[in-house]
């Protein structure tokens, strides 16, 4: 069975109440809803509840999923409605109560561990709050199709179905960002 059936077959008989069936789904793309989280500068704190806010938000959703299209993708575009949502709480909650933006709360993330290999760690955690910093210049469509491409690896026509375009909208936004992306990174360099 390829991928696609298999996640429709998971996803026809978790509709029919098979709570097996969906837990395979959420072992299946769980990880990847992590790293699209990760990747939009969510905080490590609120990751988990993304996935499953987005995982529980699929199970009451599943007998609206047509079984014509690829899970996948429909899975993740509720996964970034769910990411929209937690930036709109932050910002109502930081307007009116000043409280740590999603960006401050990234950047904090970057504070020493315990973990084994701290140096390595640190490093890559000031890496990552790097390239969240510089993907939070570009405009949400624009970042949303480079995570999804880059750092999720859908390919362009699943990720055209996650956001709701077509296939080619994807491809110039992956080349608008791209370019934007390089321009950003060059500035910087320039100024070190």
């Amino acid at each position: 069975m390829t991928g696609l059936s298999t996640d429709n077959f998971l996803a026809e008989r978790a509709a029919d109440g098979d709570q097996h069936a969906f837990g395979q789904l959420v072992q299946r793309h769980g990880r990847a809803l992590a790293q699209a989280a990760r990747s939009f500068g969510i905080p490590e704190t609120d990751i988990d509840d993304v996935v499953q806010d987005t995982f529980i938000a699929a199970w009451h959703a599943l007998d609206e999923f047509d079984q014509e299209k690829a899970f996948r993708p429909w899975l993740f575009r509720i996964g970034l409605n769910k990411m929209r949502d937690l930036y709109r709480v932050r910002r109502v909650r930081h307007f009116f109560f000043g409280a740590a933006d999603v960006n401050d709360a990234a950047v904090a993330d970057v504070a020493p561990t315990d973990a084994p290999g701290p140096e390595r760690e640190i490093g890559a955690r000031r890496e990552l709050a790097h390239i969240n910093k510089t993907l939070d210049k570009l405009d949400r469509a624009s970042r949303e199709v480079i995570i999804l491409t880059s750092f999720v690896e859908m390919s362009h026509a699943e990720a055209a179905a996650a956001l709701n375009i077509s296939p080619k909208a994807v491809e110039s936004r992956v080349a608008r960002a791209r370019a934007r992306l390089t321009a950003l990174l060059e500035a910087e360099e320039k100024k070190i």
